[in-house]
């Protein structure tokens, strides 16, 4: 395995063991906007962003980018960052992988001259980190329902990698589960795995008997008629990204119950969600002729 130069640039604590786990592989390793974060003397810390201008073979941002607009995503940092501030550091040339990029700072990057990929765009990491992430929604489940998952009614609404994961694990406890999508295919293949399908556009009336929802889909779904339909004590667990499934005014005003799981590999698994990390960063160099 070719040994490689790495700068880690902020992000949770899955940021931080992958800087941990390229280390101990014996990658040179420099952390910047980890202060508050314990790391090894492995790792060369950085108090400031300013040797950002030096050439990496890599520099791994967060997943996600960021947390608020227009800022990176630090949460072991004692200062705030503009992104763009952070782009303008690059050199032409710097090859770069985030997670959840915006479109602007895409072009940006290309105005730059540097090469930015987004660890969302590889289907391998995709279908890996959805594996930490049903495992976590479960792992909610099981703290805040106040019955077992065995015999429980489950929704799934979604059925892309993450639905496709969950459906799996409910199955395996014993849950009746019923999994919403929109294409035939997906229909077929919800009831060959022994669950039931639902059309995700034609909840209405369908919904009242769920002990658990588990959301999945990236816009509003659970609006306030079907927040309504729900049984008051059925617990709503949103794995989607932002802006969410859920309205989640109207579930407060409605009294529903509901967690809205964000980046739930770094909090449930973060040495898992690392590895994959990890895996993926070596599988786009070797792609660009770095090789592993």
């Amino acid at each position: 395995m070719t040994m490689k130069n790495y700068a880690v640039v902020g992000g949770d604590k899955r940021c931080a063991l992958l800087a941990e786990l390229l280390a101990k592989s014996g990658n040179s390793v420099h952390a910047y906007a980890l202060d508050k974060y314990n790391l090894s003397d492995a790792i060369v810390k950085k108090p400031s962003l300013a040797s950002l201008k030096d050439k990496y073979d890599c520099v791994l941002l967060p997943l996600p980018l960021q947390i608020e607009a227009g800022y990176l995503n630090a949460p072991f940092s004692i200062n705030t960052y503009l992104l763009d501030d952070v782009f303008s550091l690059f050199p032409p040339g710097q090859k770069v992988v985030a997670g959840k990029v915006p479109h602007s700072l895409f072009e940006k990057a290309g105005r730059l001259g540097v090469a930015l990929f987004d660890y969302l765009e590889r289907e391998e990491f995709s279908v890996s980190n959805a594996i930490p992430s049903a495992e976590g929604a479960i792992q909610i489940a099981l703290e805040k329902l106040p019955i077992t998952l065995n015999r429980a009614n489950c929704l799934i609404l979604g059925n892309g990698r993450i639905g496709k994961v969950l459906s799996q694990y409910l199955a395996g406890f014993g849950a009746k589960v019923c999994v919403s999508a929109r294409k035939y295919a997906d229909f077929a293949w919800i009831s060959a795995f022994g669950n039931t399908p639902l059309p995700t556009g034609d909840l209405t009336g369908k919904i009242s008997g769920f002990d658990v929802v588990f959301n999945t889909i990236p816009r509003l779904v659970l609006d306030e008629k079907l927040l309504r339909e729900l049984k008051p004590e059925a617990l709503i667990i949103d794995l989607a990204s932002s802006p969410g499934g859920v309205d989640l005014f109207a579930a407060k005003e409605l009294d529903r119950e509901v967690v809205w799981a964000l980046s739930l590999p770094g909090k449930a698994a973060p040495l898992t969600a690392a590895e994959i990390m990890m895996t993926t960063v070596q599988n786009i160099l070797e792609e660009w002729g770095y090789g592993k």
